[in-house]
Protein backbone atom coordinates (compact mmCIF):
# COMPACT_ATOMS: atom_id res chain seq x y z
CA UNK A 1 0.00 0.00 0.00
CA UNK A 2 2.75 2.46 0.95
CA UNK A 3 4.66 1.70 -2.27
CA UNK A 4 1.54 2.39 -4.32
CA UNK A 5 0.94 5.67 -2.48
CA UNK A 6 4.46 6.87 -3.26
CA UNK A 7 4.56 5.83 -6.91
CA UNK A 8 4.87 8.82 -9.25
CA UNK A 9 2.71 8.75 -12.38
CA UNK A 10 3.69 9.94 -15.87
CA UNK A 11 1.13 12.76 -15.59
CA UNK A 12 2.95 14.24 -12.59
CA UNK A 13 0.55 13.12 -9.86
CA UNK A 14 1.44 10.87 -6.94
CA UNK A 15 0.07 7.44 -6.17
CA UNK A 16 -1.62 4.63 -8.04
CA UNK A 17 -5.23 4.37 -6.75
CA UNK A 18 -5.62 1.49 -4.28
CA UNK A 19 -8.71 -0.45 -3.20
CA UNK A 20 -8.32 -2.32 0.11
CA UNK A 21 -10.49 -5.39 0.61
CA UNK A 22 -10.94 -6.59 4.16
CA UNK A 23 -13.40 -7.57 6.86
CA UNK A 24 -14.95 -4.84 9.02
CA UNK A 25 -12.97 -3.68 12.03
CA UNK A 26 -9.49 -4.88 11.07
CA UNK A 27 -7.80 -1.49 10.93
CA UNK A 28 -8.07 -0.28 7.34
CA UNK A 29 -9.37 3.13 8.32
CA UNK A 30 -7.17 3.41 11.42
CA UNK A 31 -4.02 2.67 9.46
CA UNK A 32 -4.75 5.26 6.79
CA UNK A 33 -5.90 7.89 9.26
CA UNK A 34 -2.67 7.27 11.14
CA UNK A 35 -0.85 8.84 8.21
CA UNK A 36 -2.60 12.14 8.94
CA UNK A 37 -0.23 15.04 9.46
CA UNK A 38 -0.50 18.84 9.15
CA UNK A 39 1.45 18.55 5.89
CA UNK A 40 -0.34 15.37 4.83
CA UNK A 41 -4.05 15.58 5.68
CA UNK A 42 -6.16 12.44 5.41
CA UNK A 43 -9.81 13.01 4.52
CA UNK A 44 -12.26 10.13 4.96
CA UNK A 45 -15.49 10.14 2.97
CA UNK A 46 -18.06 7.35 3.33
CA UNK A 47 -19.36 7.09 -0.21
CA UNK A 48 -22.82 5.77 0.69
CA UNK A 49 -23.81 8.90 2.63
CA UNK A 50 -22.86 11.26 -0.18
CA UNK A 51 -24.74 12.40 -3.23
CA UNK A 52 -23.24 11.99 -6.72
CA UNK A 53 -22.83 15.78 -6.91
CA UNK A 54 -20.42 15.58 -3.96
CA UNK A 55 -17.98 13.97 -6.39
CA UNK A 56 -19.00 15.46 -9.72
CA UNK A 57 -19.80 18.99 -8.52
CA UNK A 58 -23.18 20.67 -8.24
CA UNK A 59 -24.34 22.20 -11.54
CA UNK A 60 -25.38 25.85 -11.19
CA UNK A 61 -26.52 28.41 -13.72
CA UNK A 62 -24.22 31.43 -13.87
CA UNK A 63 -24.30 34.20 -16.49
CA UNK A 64 -25.92 32.03 -19.11
CA UNK A 65 -23.64 29.04 -18.53
CA UNK A 66 -23.78 25.92 -16.43
CA UNK A 67 -20.89 25.62 -14.02
CA UNK A 68 -20.04 23.05 -11.38
CA UNK A 69 -19.66 24.21 -7.79
CA UNK A 70 -16.73 22.55 -6.02
CA UNK A 71 -17.76 20.56 -2.90
CA UNK A 72 -16.43 21.86 0.40
CA UNK A 73 -14.31 18.77 1.08
CA UNK A 74 -11.96 19.65 -1.77
CA UNK A 75 -10.74 22.66 0.26
CA UNK A 76 -9.13 20.25 2.75
CA UNK A 77 -6.25 19.96 0.29
CA UNK A 78 -6.03 23.61 -0.76
CA UNK A 79 -3.11 24.47 1.52
CA UNK A 80 -0.96 21.34 1.83
CA UNK A 81 -1.12 20.15 -1.83
CA UNK A 82 -0.31 16.69 -0.44
CA UNK A 83 -2.57 14.26 1.37
CA UNK A 84 -4.86 11.31 1.02
CA UNK A 85 -8.50 11.01 -0.03
CA UNK A 86 -9.94 7.88 1.61
CA UNK A 87 -13.19 6.57 0.15
CA UNK A 88 -14.49 4.17 2.78
CA UNK A 89 -17.25 1.54 2.46
CA UNK A 90 -17.15 1.74 -1.32
CA UNK A 91 -19.44 -1.24 -1.88
CA UNK A 92 -22.22 0.52 0.04
CA UNK A 93 -22.27 3.29 -2.55
CA UNK A 94 -25.15 3.07 -5.07
CA UNK A 95 -24.35 2.85 -8.80
CA UNK A 96 -25.01 6.58 -9.30
CA UNK A 97 -22.30 7.48 -6.77
CA UNK A 98 -19.92 4.88 -8.22
CA UNK A 99 -20.38 6.47 -11.64
CA UNK A 100 -19.55 9.91 -10.21
CA UNK A 101 -16.37 8.49 -8.67
CA UNK A 102 -15.00 7.26 -12.01
CA UNK A 103 -13.53 10.64 -12.89
CA UNK A 104 -12.33 11.35 -9.37
CA UNK A 105 -10.33 8.12 -9.16
CA UNK A 106 -8.74 8.09 -12.60
CA UNK A 107 -8.63 11.71 -13.74
CA UNK A 108 -8.34 13.16 -10.23
CA UNK A 109 -11.01 15.72 -11.01
CA UNK A 110 -14.09 16.76 -9.04
CA UNK A 111 -16.30 18.09 -11.79
CA UNK A 112 -13.83 20.25 -13.72
CA UNK A 113 -11.73 21.06 -10.67
CA UNK A 114 -8.41 19.14 -10.47
CA UNK A 115 -7.17 17.75 -7.19
CA UNK A 116 -3.58 18.72 -6.28
CA UNK A 117 -1.01 16.34 -7.75
CA UNK A 118 0.11 15.27 -4.29
CA UNK A 119 -3.29 13.92 -3.22
CA UNK A 120 -3.34 10.11 -3.22
CA UNK A 121 -6.57 8.12 -3.54
CA UNK A 122 -7.39 5.00 -1.53
CA UNK A 123 -10.72 3.22 -1.17
CA UNK A 124 -11.84 0.38 1.09
CA UNK A 125 -14.54 -2.24 0.79
CA UNK A 126 -15.71 -5.45 2.42
CA UNK A 127 -15.12 -8.74 0.56
CA UNK A 128 -17.77 -9.66 -2.05
CA UNK A 129 -19.12 -12.50 0.12
CA UNK A 130 -19.85 -9.97 2.88
CA UNK A 131 -21.70 -7.45 0.75
CA UNK A 132 -25.22 -7.58 2.21
CA UNK A 133 -27.60 -4.95 0.98
CA UNK A 134 -24.80 -3.26 -0.95
CA UNK A 135 -23.74 -3.08 -4.58
CA UNK A 136 -21.01 -4.83 -6.48
CA UNK A 137 -18.46 -2.50 -8.01
CA UNK A 138 -18.85 -1.88 -11.72
CA UNK A 139 -16.00 -3.20 -13.92
CA UNK A 140 -15.01 0.34 -15.03
CA UNK A 141 -14.54 1.38 -11.39
CA UNK A 142 -12.75 -1.84 -10.43
CA UNK A 143 -10.33 -1.33 -13.31
CA UNK A 144 -9.22 2.02 -11.90
CA UNK A 145 -7.61 0.48 -8.80
CA UNK A 146 -4.87 -1.87 -7.73
CA UNK A 147 -6.66 -4.31 -5.41
CA UNK A 148 -4.96 -5.34 -2.16
CA UNK A 149 -6.14 -7.76 0.50
CA UNK A 150 -6.02 -6.31 4.04
CA UNK A 151 -5.57 -8.63 7.00
CA UNK A 152 -4.43 -8.20 10.59
CA UNK A 153 -2.46 -11.11 12.04
CA UNK A 154 -3.21 -11.91 15.67
CA UNK A 155 0.43 -11.23 16.61
CA UNK A 156 0.18 -7.67 15.31
CA UNK A 157 -2.97 -6.99 17.33
CA UNK A 158 -1.52 -8.50 20.51
CA UNK A 159 1.56 -6.34 20.21
CA UNK A 160 -0.60 -3.27 19.57
CA UNK A 161 -2.56 -3.93 22.79
CA UNK A 162 0.62 -3.38 24.76
CA UNK A 163 2.56 -0.79 22.79
CA UNK A 164 0.14 0.61 20.24
CA UNK A 165 0.28 0.33 16.48
CA UNK A 166 3.52 1.25 14.76
CA UNK A 167 3.46 4.53 12.84
CA UNK A 168 3.65 3.94 9.10
CA UNK A 169 6.29 5.77 7.09
CA UNK A 170 6.02 6.42 3.37
CA UNK A 171 9.06 5.15 1.44
CA UNK A 172 11.19 7.61 -0.49
CA UNK A 173 11.00 7.21 -4.27
CA UNK A 174 12.86 9.74 -6.40
CA UNK A 175 10.48 10.93 -9.19
CA UNK A 176 13.38 11.64 -11.57
CA UNK A 177 14.88 8.18 -11.11
CA UNK A 178 11.40 6.71 -11.50
CA UNK A 179 10.90 8.55 -14.80
CA UNK A 180 14.29 7.37 -16.06
CA UNK A 181 13.69 3.71 -15.13
CA UNK A 182 10.04 3.44 -16.18
CA UNK A 183 10.80 2.82 -19.92
CA UNK A 184 12.78 -0.30 -18.99
CA UNK A 185 9.79 -1.84 -17.23
CA UNK A 186 7.46 -0.78 -20.03
CA UNK A 187 9.70 -2.69 -22.43
CA UNK A 188 9.51 -5.80 -20.24
CA UNK A 189 5.72 -5.55 -20.09
CA UNK A 190 5.67 -5.08 -23.87
CA UNK A 191 7.92 -8.10 -24.44
CA UNK A 192 5.60 -10.29 -22.37
CA UNK A 193 2.48 -9.06 -24.19
CA UNK A 194 4.20 -9.54 -27.52
CA UNK A 195 4.53 -13.21 -26.55
CA UNK A 196 1.09 -13.47 -24.87
CA UNK A 197 -1.17 -10.93 -26.63
CA UNK A 198 -4.30 -12.63 -25.30
CA UNK A 199 -3.43 -11.32 -21.82
CA UNK A 200 -3.53 -7.66 -22.78
CA UNK A 201 -7.18 -7.67 -21.72
CA UNK A 202 -8.92 -10.26 -19.59
CA UNK A 203 -12.58 -10.60 -18.68
CA UNK A 204 -13.82 -8.84 -15.52
CA UNK A 205 -15.66 -12.09 -14.79
CA UNK A 206 -12.39 -14.03 -14.53
CA UNK A 207 -11.42 -12.30 -11.28
CA UNK A 208 -13.65 -10.65 -8.69
CA UNK A 209 -10.96 -8.05 -8.02
CA UNK A 210 -8.46 -6.73 -10.59
CA UNK A 211 -8.34 -7.70 -14.26
CA UNK A 212 -5.98 -6.93 -17.11
CA UNK A 213 -6.42 -3.98 -19.44
CA UNK A 214 -4.00 -1.52 -21.06
CA UNK A 215 -4.66 0.79 -18.09
CA UNK A 216 -3.76 -1.79 -15.45
CA UNK A 217 -0.69 -2.93 -17.40
CA UNK A 218 0.43 0.72 -17.17
CA UNK A 219 -0.10 0.44 -13.41
CA UNK A 220 2.08 -2.69 -13.38
CA UNK A 221 4.96 -0.91 -15.11
CA UNK A 222 4.74 2.08 -12.75
CA UNK A 223 4.60 -0.08 -9.62
CA UNK A 224 7.40 -2.41 -10.73
CA UNK A 225 9.57 0.65 -11.33
CA UNK A 226 8.95 1.74 -7.74
CA UNK A 227 9.66 -1.77 -6.46
CA UNK A 228 12.90 -1.86 -8.46
CA UNK A 229 14.08 1.42 -6.94
CA UNK A 230 13.31 -0.02 -3.50
CA UNK A 231 15.14 -3.27 -4.24
CA UNK A 232 11.99 -5.39 -4.34
CA UNK A 233 11.33 -6.08 -8.03
CA UNK A 234 12.23 -9.31 -9.87
CA UNK A 235 15.53 -8.66 -11.68
CA UNK A 236 18.60 -10.81 -12.41
CA UNK A 237 20.15 -9.41 -9.22
CA UNK A 238 17.22 -9.83 -6.82
CA UNK A 239 13.98 -11.65 -6.11
CA UNK A 240 10.61 -9.98 -5.95
CA UNK A 241 9.18 -9.20 -2.53
CA UNK A 242 5.76 -10.38 -1.39
CA UNK A 243 4.60 -6.77 -1.60
CA UNK A 244 5.71 -6.56 -5.24
CA UNK A 245 3.90 -9.79 -6.13
CA UNK A 246 0.73 -8.55 -4.40
CA UNK A 247 0.84 -5.30 -6.35
CA UNK A 248 1.13 -7.08 -9.70
CA UNK A 249 -1.69 -9.48 -8.86
CA UNK A 250 -3.79 -6.59 -7.59
CA UNK A 251 -3.48 -4.78 -10.91
CA UNK A 252 -4.10 -7.48 -13.51
CA UNK A 253 -5.54 -10.41 -11.57
CA UNK A 254 -3.90 -13.70 -10.70
CA UNK A 255 -4.57 -15.31 -14.10
CA UNK A 256 -2.38 -12.78 -15.92
CA UNK A 257 0.03 -12.09 -13.05
CA UNK A 258 1.31 -15.65 -12.60
CA UNK A 259 2.60 -16.15 -16.18
CA UNK A 260 3.96 -12.60 -16.22
CA UNK A 261 5.90 -13.06 -12.97
CA UNK A 262 7.19 -16.39 -14.24
CA UNK A 263 8.31 -14.66 -17.43
CA UNK A 264 10.24 -12.05 -15.43
CA UNK A 265 11.82 -14.73 -13.24
CA UNK A 266 13.17 -16.65 -16.23
CA UNK A 267 14.62 -13.63 -18.08
CA UNK A 268 18.37 -13.79 -18.60
CA UNK A 269 19.51 -10.34 -19.66
CA UNK A 270 23.05 -9.05 -20.22
CA UNK A 271 23.95 -5.79 -18.50
CA UNK A 272 23.65 -3.11 -21.24
CA UNK A 273 26.07 -0.79 -19.43
CA UNK A 274 28.76 -3.47 -19.17
CA UNK A 275 28.23 -4.50 -22.81
CA UNK A 276 28.64 -0.95 -24.11
CA UNK A 277 31.73 -0.51 -21.93
CA UNK A 278 33.25 -3.62 -23.49
CA UNK A 279 33.44 -5.37 -20.13
CA UNK A 280 30.87 -8.06 -20.95
CA UNK A 281 30.55 -10.15 -24.08
CA UNK A 282 27.09 -11.17 -25.16
CA UNK A 283 26.13 -14.18 -27.24
CA UNK A 284 23.02 -12.97 -29.02
CA UNK A 285 22.13 -16.42 -30.32
CA UNK A 286 21.70 -17.56 -26.69
CA UNK A 287 18.96 -14.99 -26.06
CA UNK A 288 15.38 -15.96 -26.82
CA UNK A 289 13.12 -13.57 -28.73
CA UNK A 290 11.79 -11.79 -25.65
CA UNK A 291 15.26 -11.39 -24.15
CA UNK A 292 16.64 -9.99 -27.40
CA UNK A 293 13.74 -7.55 -27.68
CA UNK A 294 14.26 -6.27 -24.12
CA UNK A 295 18.05 -6.24 -24.35
CA UNK A 296 18.12 -3.99 -27.42
CA UNK A 297 15.50 -1.64 -26.03
CA UNK A 298 17.53 -1.11 -22.85
CA UNK A 299 20.78 -1.04 -24.85
CA UNK A 300 19.59 1.79 -27.11
CA UNK A 301 18.28 3.77 -24.11
CA UNK A 302 21.63 3.35 -22.34
CA UNK A 303 23.50 4.48 -25.45
CA UNK A 304 21.32 7.56 -25.92
CA UNK A 305 21.96 8.54 -22.29
CA UNK A 306 25.69 8.68 -23.16
CA UNK A 307 25.44 11.25 -25.95
CA UNK A 308 28.03 13.94 -25.36
CA UNK A 309 29.86 11.91 -22.72
CA UNK A 310 33.33 10.30 -22.86
CA UNK A 311 33.68 7.04 -24.81
CA UNK A 312 30.28 7.55 -26.49
CA UNK A 313 31.84 6.77 -29.88
CA UNK A 314 33.35 3.46 -28.74
CA UNK A 315 29.99 2.41 -27.30
CA UNK A 316 28.26 3.35 -30.56
CA UNK A 317 30.61 1.16 -32.59
CA UNK A 318 29.82 -1.76 -30.27
CA UNK A 319 26.10 -1.05 -30.63
CA UNK A 320 26.24 -1.19 -34.42
CA UNK A 321 28.34 -4.31 -34.29
CA UNK A 322 25.59 -6.04 -32.31
CA UNK A 323 22.96 -4.79 -34.77
CA UNK A 324 24.83 -6.41 -37.63
CA UNK A 325 24.97 -9.70 -35.73
CA UNK A 326 21.20 -9.67 -35.27
CA UNK A 327 20.64 -8.93 -38.96
CA UNK A 328 22.95 -11.79 -39.92
CA UNK A 329 21.04 -14.17 -37.60
CA UNK A 330 17.73 -13.31 -39.28
CA UNK A 331 16.01 -11.84 -36.22
CA UNK A 332 16.10 -8.19 -37.23
CA UNK A 333 12.33 -7.71 -36.82
CA UNK A 334 12.77 -8.11 -33.04
CA UNK A 335 14.88 -4.97 -32.75
CA UNK A 336 13.12 -2.72 -35.28
CA UNK A 337 11.22 -0.80 -32.58
CA UNK A 338 14.47 0.04 -30.78
CA UNK A 339 16.24 0.96 -34.00
CA UNK A 340 13.40 3.21 -35.14
CA UNK A 341 13.51 5.02 -31.80
CA UNK A 342 17.24 5.52 -32.18
CA UNK A 343 16.92 6.59 -35.83
CA UNK A 344 14.28 9.19 -35.04
CA UNK A 345 16.21 10.58 -32.09
CA UNK A 346 19.51 12.42 -32.00
CA UNK A 347 21.60 9.27 -31.73
CA UNK A 348 22.61 8.98 -35.40
CA UNK A 349 23.47 12.66 -35.71
CA UNK A 350 25.49 12.56 -32.51
CA UNK A 351 27.29 9.39 -33.65
CA UNK A 352 28.26 10.92 -37.01
CA UNK A 353 29.49 14.13 -35.34
CA UNK A 354 31.49 12.23 -32.72
CA UNK A 355 33.12 10.06 -35.40
CA UNK A 356 33.99 13.07 -37.55
CA UNK A 357 35.68 14.77 -34.60
CA UNK A 358 37.72 11.65 -33.78
CA UNK A 359 39.25 10.74 -37.15
CA UNK A 360 38.57 10.20 -40.82
CA UNK A 361 38.77 6.45 -40.23
CA UNK A 362 36.09 6.59 -37.52
CA UNK A 363 33.92 8.80 -39.70
CA UNK A 364 34.13 6.34 -42.57
CA UNK A 365 33.39 3.42 -40.27
CA UNK A 366 30.33 5.15 -38.80
CA UNK A 367 29.02 6.11 -42.23
CA UNK A 368 29.41 2.49 -43.30
CA UNK A 369 27.43 1.33 -40.23
CA UNK A 370 24.53 3.67 -41.00
CA UNK A 371 24.47 2.97 -44.73
CA UNK A 372 24.29 -0.77 -44.14
CA UNK A 373 21.47 -0.29 -41.67
CA UNK A 374 19.31 1.75 -44.03
CA UNK A 375 20.29 -0.35 -47.03
CA UNK A 376 18.32 -3.19 -45.49
CA UNK A 377 15.10 -3.17 -47.50
CA UNK A 378 12.91 -4.60 -44.73
CA UNK A 379 14.07 -2.03 -42.17
CA UNK A 380 13.78 0.83 -44.67
CA UNK A 381 10.21 -0.24 -45.45
CA UNK A 382 9.42 -0.43 -41.73
CA UNK A 383 10.64 3.14 -41.21
CA UNK A 384 8.71 4.34 -44.26
CA UNK A 385 5.43 2.86 -43.04
CA UNK A 386 5.70 4.50 -39.63
CA UNK A 387 6.77 7.86 -41.05
CA UNK A 388 3.56 7.89 -43.10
Amino acid sequence: LLIALQTPTPKGSMGVPVLLWGKPGIGKSSFLEGLDDPDFPVLTLIASIHDPTDFSGLPIHHEGQVRYAVPEWVNQFSESKDGLLFLDELTTAPPSVQAALLRVVLERRVGFHPLPNGVRIVAAANPPDMITGGWELSPPLRNRFVHLQWEMPTSVYLEALQSGFAVAELPEIDPEKHTALLPTWKVKVGAFLKRSPNLLSTSPEDDIYGFASPRTWDFVAQLLTSCDLLGQAPTPQQKSSKACISLVKGCIGEGAALPFLSFLKDLKLPDPEAVLNGKEKVKLSALDDSELYIFFATLSDELMSRIGKPKFLEATHRFFGLIEQVFENGRRDLIFVSLRKAARGELLVAAVEAAAEKSAEDSEKMTDHIQRLFADEVFAKYIEVFEK
